[in-house]
């Protein structure tokens, strides 16, 4: 069973933007941004709404690239994700007629998007219930995890333990950290960094030893899963 993982994204309070548009091309520039390199199946694009989906070959690029689009996106704009594991089909059909600059793409159905969808349902209820930090959540199919049930849950738990703590960081950092930290994350050198944001290197360097440095061990330990993952498939 080859499993894959669905993303279901939302915007955050959409209704209360004041130009709704304009923040639906930044989170698109964001997201794109955010998907370079990884080993996506599909790259994120708008549904119906508000709603934007991907898919991932592996739970650590998915992860990465909500890490990622959670860091590069402009303060007062914010995404809510859920995450599903499981398998996807495709059903008769194609969505869209290219004539939106989009590719065309195959209906699909399955387990991974049950699950996203009850990811990203769970994420909102947080929200609603005060966990305002809280912006992304995993959810793994029952039908599709390999082990027990018991097994199941407790990865899920770990994963959004770590999910929990990641995204309030995130939260609590400010603009110019969320810039910078996502700048290192994507391979800019300190010097590109600050540049940019008119710092010292220095002050770079201090935010990614400090402030930043769960983050950066975070992004470590994803990167090294998509190294095993990769040296897997080769062998």
């Amino acid at each position: 069973m080859n499993v894959s993982y669905a993303l279901i994204a939302d915007i955050v309070r959409s209704r209360d933007l004041p130009d709704r548009s304009r923040a639906q091309q930044v989170i698109y520039e964001a997201l794109d941004h955010a998907a370079e390199g990884l080993t996506l199946t599909q790259r994120p694009y708008a549904t119906v709404g508000d709603e934007l989906q991907a898919v991932s070959a592996t739970l650590a690029d998915a992860l990465t690239l909500t890490l990622r689009t959670h860091l590069l996106l402009p303060e007062g704009i914010g995404l809510r994700f859920g995450v599903g594991a499981g398998v996807i089909s495709e059903v008769d059909g194609m969505v869209g007629d290219g004539s939106d600059g989009a590719a065309r793409r195959p209906i699909q159905d399955g387990s991974a998007w049950w699950a996203a969808r009850e990811a990203i349902d769970r994420a909102h209820a947080l929200q609603d219930e005060g966990r305002s930090f809280i912006r992304t959540w995993l959810r793994i199919h029952p039908d599709e995890a390999n082990g027990s049930e018991e097994e199941r849950s407790e990865r899920e738990g770990f994963v959004n333990s770590v999910l929990i703590l990641r995204d309030q960081a995130v939260f609590r950092c400010q603009p110019r950290q969320r810039r910078m930290m996502a700048g290192l994350l994507m391979g800019r050198t300190q010097l590109e960094i600050a540049r940019q944001e008119k710092v010292s290197q220095q002050a770079v360097s201090d935010f990614a030893r400090g402030v930043g440095s769960s983050l950066l061990e975070v992004q470590k330990i994803l990167d090294g899963m998509t190294e095993r993952g990769k040296k897997d498939e080769v062998s």
